[in-house]
């Protein structure tokens, strides 16, 4: 996948929790969620929606998946995989794309083979002024697919092909009101 794939930012997330816990679908364990160690600075890092959580009702044991995390924050934020507790060593599909002299929208994703085995996959927004992390806990032990309303499914699926429409609008928007007052 290049850094100028395809992907968005999908609609309102799906309340996953929720699902039917059955069938042939990974599970999320209810302890997923996103925490942030920084400071109430609003010049922080911050992950924006969808978390890895909110991604999770669309990985299946059986197929290749794809995770992603979006981060807002100064300049020097990076995004850091875990899995399982190991960070990440090889390379990760990164878009940056400078929004002001001072901000940065990171993009970041991993695509990764079939779950063969229980996961936990972390990501996390690290910059000086402090961090932003997402969570999730994959789990054999799955969902039942039909627990997944199909036009979520789909309204995901549309979402996923948009994603450089969308950063072109964001650059747009923050270009149109020279970043004041966006964060």
């Amino acid at each position: 996948m290049s850094k100028h794939s395809s992907l968005a930012v999908p609609p309102p997330p799906v309340d996953v929790p929720s699902l039917p816990t059955s069938g042939g679908r990974p599970s999320v364990l209810p302890s997923s969620s996103s925490s942030s160690s920084s400071s109430s600075s609003v010049a922080g890092p911050r992950l924006i929606p969808p978390l890895l959580r909110e991604q999770s009702w669309a990985v299946h044991p059986h197929q290749a998946f794809l995770l992603f995390c979006l981060a807002l924050g100064p300049r020097d934020v990076s995004v850091e995989w875990h899995i399982n507790g190991q960070r990440l060593e090889t390379p990760v599909i990164e878009y940056r794309h400078v929004l002001s002299h001072d901000a940065v929208l990171v993009s970041s994703w991993l695509k990764e083979e079939a779950l063969n085995k229980d996961v936990q996959y972390e990501c996390t927004a690290v910059s000086e002024t402090g961090n932003d992390a997402s969570k999730v806990d994959l789990r054999l032990n799955s969902r039942d697919e039909a627990g997944v309303p199909h036009t979520d499914v789909d309204r995901w699926r549309n979402a996923l092909s948009e994603h450089n429409t969308l950063l072109q609008e964001w650059k747009k928007a923050w270009e149109s009101c020279d970043g004041q007052g966006v964060l």
